[in-house]
Order: C-alpha cells, then structure tokens, then sequence
C-alpha cells in the first residue's frame, strides 16, 4: 500500500508539471516539463521502479489534462481522448527505453546519462509524434534531440543539487554525533579523575587495616576482625581496578584513532554550545577568536579543559550575556582563555574554585551542583604540565587562561 501511494504522488506530480510546456515547429506535440521530473525520480527514488513510475506518469498526465480538456475548455469527451491518449505512448514508450537502457546503473555518470535519458526522450517522442501525426521530419527530430538533452540536464542538475545536500545533511548529522562522542569522553574522563581518587583512598584504608592486624597480634579476635576488613577492602580495590581498567582502554582507544585539527574540534565546541544555548533559550553570544591551526593528539583533554570552562561562563552569564574564547601561540606553548561579562567570582572564594566539590551553584531543588568541573581542569592541566590564570572582577565577569607547552598536546 505504501509503495502504491509512492507511485500516485510522483505520477501526479509528474503530471502537474506536465502542465508546464510548449508547442515545438507549429505541432500538436506538446513538450513539457514532466519529463524533467520523472528523471529525477528514475535518479533518486531507488526503491521505484522506473518503468513503473513512467507508465503510472503516463495515465496520470492523460487523466489529468482530460480533465481540464473537459472542464476548462469545453472540449467534447471524445476529442479529448482522441488529443491526449498519444500521451500515453510517450510515457509508456519512455518507461520502456529507460528499463532497457539500464539508465540507473550509470547514474553517477554525467556524460552516460545525460545520452540516454536524451536518447530515451527523443525516440519517445518520435513515437508520439507518428501516432499524432504519422510523419516525422527530420527537422523535428533535431528539436526533440536538443529537447531530450535539455531535460536531461536540468534533471541531473537538480539531481546533483539534491546529492550535495544529501551530504550536507549527512556530514552535519556525522558531525553532531562526533560532538556528542567528544562530551561523553569528557564526561568519563572526569568520572576516571575521581575513580583513581577512590583507589588511593581505598589503598589507604587497606594499609591501615593490615597495619592494625599487624599491631594487635596478640587479640586473635581484633586481628581477625582487622584481616576480614583488610581481605575485603582488597576485593573492592580489585573491582575498582578492574572497572579503570576499562575505562583507561576505552579511551586509549579513541585517543590512538588518531588526531584532530583545532578548528575542527572548535568547530564540535561551537556547535554543541550553540545547541544547548537554543534548548535552554539562553541569549548568550559566543564568539571564537582562534588565529592558528594545528593538529592536536591531546585533543579530548583539550576539549574536556575547554567544554568545562565554557559550561562555567554560561552558568555566570545567566539567561544572557557574552563568551569569548580565544587562542594565542607563543614559541613553546599555547594558550586558551574563556572570558565573559557575567557575574565574576568574590575575590574571598577565589582561592578555593579549583577545589574538589567546591561550589556557589544550586539547582532548582535546591541540591548543591557536584563542584568538580573546576577541579577536573585544574588535574587535567597538571598532567599536560600547564599553568592556570584567573581573573575576575565582581559583577563585571571573569577570564581564565590556561597555558599548556606544545609538546604537551601536539607531541
């Protein structure tokens, strides 16, 4: 049933447009703009036959313009059909050629393709034109010639619009996805921060145990008490370590995919920001001012680093403000700063943003934001062995700039 609705719009829609036409050399054979549509339909719309969609073109355009013979132009019922029925023969002859041609294996081919559709309009059309009006001069051959080569072209013109946009659509789609990809890497890469947090934890806690089933040697029950807290703890480093390790391959994976260059990734940054800004119907501007480009191999610490501290200024800014992000090179390393005109940091807490679960946000709820954004960039900073500046100025905004050496994320 769906395939038969497929067949009856493109059949009408080829006959709508057949509408559109004009009479060559004083004939009564009428040249239209159909064609061009049912070319592109044999061209795009793989899962329809086009031999099909030219015979179901045929009876359209044959129904329709008897309608309108009938109806607008008071033509009797029996001269219409006399007038309109060749038609007919046009599009069933065309759907034929066309199958036999094979049009659609070649339909990569420009020059291929242009020649048989081409090939295919014109002898359509000398076979309409002897049921019309049983001869055919070869003048008029040479204007449906130049006409089917015409049609052809406009048709795959439009066809390779349609491809190059197809693409487009394609490449946004893949770069949305990549996007995505990017912060969910952040996101684990923060999670991992805090997982090898736990494990010293975890090693401490283990150490204590033993040392207190060491001290204690001469309480058997204590001692033991001490060993089952040691033996356990073990099983939940074990277990932690395990889930690391996934973790660290997981990334290691994707990081050795190889690199991306800075204004590709900027690029994912500027687009997923924009995104969330229009989700959350924030008038918050963000402009980027990168004047360099060069392939990163660090480029998830990178995106991590500056994701956070974009996230940051658009919870100062509020519902509307201005971000800018910029990049400098200088001979060994490179900077990044994030700036915006919201609302600053008190000069009491500045000392503390870098500080895991240090916060000034609350949701809604009232329930206090996690506070390891800051921290997150300030441990992923360290271990590319970079530097972090922060100013602010109360109610006036504030610039964070970090400075990375170039070995350090190029390598």
């Amino acid at each position: 049933m769906e395939k038969i609705k497929k067949y009856l719009i493109f059949a009408f829609t080829v006959a709508l447009l057949g509408e559109i036409y004009f009479y060559p050399i004083n004939s009564s054979l009428r040249i239209s703009a159909g064609i061009i549509a049912l070319n592109l339909i044999i061209l795009i719309a793989d899962g329809v036959s086009g031999h099909y969609a030219a015979i179901s073109s045929g009876i359209a355009v044959f129904i329709l313009r008897s309608i309108v013979g009938i109806y607008f132009s008071g033509i009797p019922f029996s001269n219409v059909v006399q007038y309109n029925f060749p038609s007919i023969i046009y599009y069933f002859s065309y759907g034929f050629l066309v199958l036999l041609l094979g049009v659609r294996k070649y339909k990569e081919n420009f020059l291929t393709v242009i020649f048989l559709f081409g090939l295919a309009d014109s002898l359509s059309n000398v076979a309409e034109i002897l049921i019309r009006e049983r001869l055919v001069s070869f003048h008029m051959v040479q204007v449906f010639v130049i006409t089917g080569l015409a049609r052809s072209i406009a048709a795959y013109f439009v066809y390779i619009l349609y491809k190059n946009q197809e693409l487009y659509v394609l490449r946004r789609e893949h770069q949305k996805r990549y996007g995505q990809l990017n912060i969910l890497i952040s996101d684990i890469q923060a999670e991992m921060f805090y997982l090898k947090k736990s494990m010293r934890d975890i090693e401490k806690v283990m150490s204590k145990s033993y040392k207190l089933y060491e001290k204690y040697k001469e309480n058997e029950e204590l001692q033991e008490d001490a060993l089952d807290i040691a033996r356990e703890v073990h099983e939940i480093k074990k277990d932690y370590h395990r889930v690391l390790n996934g973790f660290q391959s997981f990334l290691k994976g994707f990081e050795n995919n190889g690199t991306i260059t800075l204004k590709d990734m900027l690029s994912i940054i500027k687009d997923n920001t924009n995104r969330y800004l229009s989700e959350q119907g924030k008038k918050i501007t963000i402009h980027f001012d990168f004047k360099d480009d060069f392939q990163l191999k660090k480029y998830y610490s990178l995106f991590t680093i500056l994701n956070n501290l974009i996230t940051n200024s658009i919870d100062a800014c509020g519902d509307m403000g201005i971000i800018r992000v910029w990049e400098k090179t200088c001979e060994d390393s490179i900077s990044f700063c994030v700036e915006d005109n919201g609302e600053g940091i008190e000069a009491d807490i500045l000392p503390y943003i870098f500080n895991p679960g240090f916060t000034t946000k609350y949701h809604d709820s009232g329930k206090p934001s996690t506070g390891i954004g800051l921290s997150h960039v300030r441990n992923i900073v360290d271990e590319l062995q970079g530097s972090i500046d922060v100013k602010s100025d109360l109610k006036a905004g504030a610039a964070i700039e970090i400075t990375i050496p170039k070995n350090s994320l190029l390598g």
